[in-house]
């Protein structure tokens, strides 16, 4: 049962998600140098850049934080993207990408004490990654 879950599940990420896992799948040969892993139905690879990224089957995972907790909040993210499919880029890529790397929000969250986890896209990606792992995800730290 559980094969056919993960074979459901990557069917999806390559058709209802195709967008962002065809740009998941660029990232992943760019960065075929360095280690990956299967990952619950995902492909996630552990880079030397800081923080991470969800692209459709795609995990990278950086040098922030605890790794498996990141590897859960961004399996979050593909919980996230098999529910809006090619909404997910657009809505959710966009709001997290921003809220990640602008300099304003970067202040606010330096400034104000503000927890990257306030963020809706984050909050929910953690508390899907947690629902659906059972493990503890960034938002725990």
């Amino acid at each position: 049962m559980k094969k056919l879950s993960y074979i459901i599940y990557i069917f999806l990420q390559c058709t209802w998600e195709f967008f962002q896992t065809f740009a998941g799948l660029i990232y992943f040969i760019i960065s075929f140098k360095y280690p990956h892993a299967f990952y619950h139905g995902s492909v996630v690879t552990y880079r030397d850049k800081i923080g991470g990224v969800s692209l459709g089957m795609f995990i990278f995972v950086g040098e922030y934080g605890d790794k498996n907790k990141v590897a859960v909040h961004e399996f979050g993210h593909t919980i996230q993207s098999l529910i809006l499919g090619p909404f997910y880029l657009p809505v959710i890529g966009v709001i997290s990408g921003c809220w990640c790397s602008l300099p304003y929000f970067k202040k606010l969250r330096r400034e104000k004490n503000v927890s990257y986890n306030s963020c809706f896209t984050e909050s929910w990606a953690n508390d899907l990654g947690k629902k659906f792992l059972s493990q503890p995800s960034t938002k725990d730290e």
